[in-house]
């Protein structure tokens, strides 16, 4: 029972305590209402101050641009180009003098302040590529971990050739300044190498590919010579399926088909589709100095006039306790 009664006590306190301090920033909020009403006319000269301070600073401020670009990433090297894209992005943040220059931007005032990308996906390209029924897809998606926070769009990212990459740019920057990003990119010395391995390789396998044209075309022509009275020993009677090689031939036309577009599109690594565009960027609130300088003066006005109340209130309770 004396246990209830404390625990009430307590509460009671608590309560009255909460009052208190909801009373006395009720109290604060008036006491400040009139004193913005009893010196209205210095607020209103900051706020004059302010704006016309901040218009000059913004009159002949150049705003800074933006451009998006649709890229075709080639010779499965996405991880590659998002890391050379991220080691970029901290030598802007830190405009290194040695860097910068190298690759053609100013190091006082990138031409390329930061780049950022995510795939393109289309769940289209994905179901094209590995076929409805492929057990390849099945196993694809079932070794995947899904939740919330990782979406599947970041999954498959390995799975997709085109990204959207987004440039900001500083004010004079101009699409010939976004171009030397692909330049970075594509000039890379490490992957000069690579890349030339990689063509050989898609050319290795359009010449075999027609090489499996030409012998399947090959049965086909004896099957037609056997049918025609000829005396060779047909496809049927070697064990041949010819619905089979048919679809086999359709197979391996549509891989060459794939093979040769690669092939021409892949002659870099990270390759624009389109033409490059810059735009001005939409304004963030802080670089609306028009806005932001009257609002920090009458806030510094308000700040220094409650540190000011704040003092005497002090040095009126220490003199009374003096």
């Amino acid at each position: 029972m004396a246990q209830e009664h404390h625990d009430e006590v307590d509460l009671v306190y608590v309560i009255n305590k909460i009052k208190t301090i909801i009373k006395g920033w009720i109290v604060l909020l008036f006491k400040a209402i009139g004193f913005a009403i009893k010196f209205w006319f210095i607020i209103v000269a900051l706020i004059l101050i302010g704006f016309g301070f901040g218009y000059y600073k913004v009159k002949d401020q150049i705003p800074s641009r933006r451009a998006t670009v649709i890229v075709k990433i080639n010779y499965d090297l996405q991880p590659y180009v998002k890391t050379a894209m991220e080691l970029y992005n901290s030598k802007a943040k830190a405009y290194d003098s040695v860097f910068l220059p190298k690759q053609g931007f100013s190091y006082w005032s990138p031409e390329v302040k930061e780049v950022m990308m995510e795939p393109v996906v289309d769940f289209k390209d994905i179901v094209e590529q590995y076929q409805i029924n492929e057990r390849g897809l099945d196993m694809l998606l079932s070794r995947m971990d899904f939740d919330e926070e990782k979406p599947l769009k970041d999954l498959l990212e390995k799975e997709y050739d085109y990204f959207k990459m987004d440039f900001s740019l500083n004010g004079v920057a101009t699409p010939a300044d976004v171009q030397k990003f692909f330049d970075y990119l594509n000039n890379d010395p490490r992957l000069v190498v690579y890349k030339a391995e990689a063509e050989k390789n898609i050319e290795a396998q359009i010449a075999h590919n027609n090489k499996s044209l030409a012998l399947i075309d090959g049965v086909f022509e004896s099957y037609l010579s056997t049918e025609n009275g000829g005396t060779d020993i047909g496809p049927r009677d070697k064990g041949f399926d010819l619905n089979e090689l048919m679809d086999s031939k359709l197979i391996i036309q549509d891989r060459n088909q794939i093979l040769k577009t690669e092939l021409t599109l892949s002659k870099d690594i990270a390759v624009p589709v389109h033409e490059i565009q810059t735009r001005d960027a939409e304004g963030r609130l802080l670089n609306k100095k028009h806005i932001v300088y009257p609002i920090l003066l009458v806030f510094l006005f308000f700040l220094l006039a409650y540190i000011r109340y704040v003092y005497l209130y002090l040095r009126n309770v220490a003199r009374e306790n003096g």
